[in-house]
């Protein structure tokens, strides 16, 4: 049986508030491994628009009029599972000095998106639309084909992997293989959910210099279970990640200017 988009009854000024990161997907090519996302932040929203910083990398003026996916994470209040929602949206204009208040004494770059219609703020898809880096203190592990040695995990998202491998890599393009990943249950410290799987090597590369060679692994035919757990670990790290930009930025603005030399 498909499974029923879950759509919201609020609109979008009820759900989404200034400063809340959004990824902006313009581009997904998950035969070629490819992905255009870029990040933003919510500025200000009316009737009419969302304004938005302008993206990393920037979106030019070439652009307007481009349709994309505009997404966001919220925890829900019932259950308090992080949940990410998306939009359908169109680059309306770029904006160079925008300003929230018309007393603002200076203005930044922005962007206009065009708001959903009613019915069109959905849940989105477990796809890849995110990449999340892996540091130690995420304790996210994985363990592949015996023959590649120990591998290191750089990145994941819910459509892949990139793993670091010994060099010569025994890996090749085309190749598949089973992989295991580990990753905390960040509700129940001390557990562990575990999520096995095939995957398709897509990708080598060696650059000069290091001692690991870098495969990329695209995730085939996960089961609907272990896809729903690795974007709920996704949106995880992702809301903390925006804590912790939003903490240092408080920390920048409340801290002291320097003293003049």
């Amino acid at each position: 049986m498909a499974e029923v988009t879950k759509r919201s009854s609020l609109t979008i000024d009820e759900i989404l508030r200034p400063q809340t990161r959004l990824d902006l997907i313009f581009d997904v090519d998950l035969i070629n491994d490819y992905i255009d996302v870029r990040s933003a932040m919510v500025q200000d929203i009316t009737p009419t628009h969302i304004i938005i910083s302008q993206s990393e990398p920037a979106i030019l003026k070439s652009m307007a009029g481009r349709s994309l996916e505009a997404t966001f994470v919220r925890r829900d209040p019932v259950s308090s599972e992080m949940i990410r929602w998306g939009w359908r949206c169109q680059v309306l204009e770029i904006l160079p000095n925008y300003k929230v208040n018309p007393e603002d004494q200076t203005g930044f770059p922005a962007v206009a998106l065009s708001i959903p219609v009613a019915g069109g703020l959905t849940e989105t898809n477990a796809r890849m639309d995110y990449r999340l880096s892996i540091t130690s203190d995420k304790k996210i592990t994985i363990q592949t084909h015996p023959s590649f040695g120990r591998v290191t995990l750089l990145d994941f998202s819910a459509g892949g992997v990139l793993i670091g491998i010994p060099r010569p890599p025994q890996a090749k393009v085309g190749m598949r293989l089973w992989f295991t990943l580990f990753f905390p249950v960040p509700s129940s410290p001390g557990q562990q959910t575990t999520i096995n799987g095939e995957a398709e090597v897509v990708r080598i590369t060696t650059n000069e210099g290091e001692q690991y060679a870098r495969a990329g692994l695209k995730f085939l035919d996960l089961d609907l279970s272990a896809t729903r757990a690795l974007q709920k670990a996704i949106n995880f790290y992702m809301l903390e990640e925006q804590r912790i930009r939003n903490r240092s930025s408080a920390a920048q603005v409340a801290a002291p200017p320097a003293p003049a030399v």
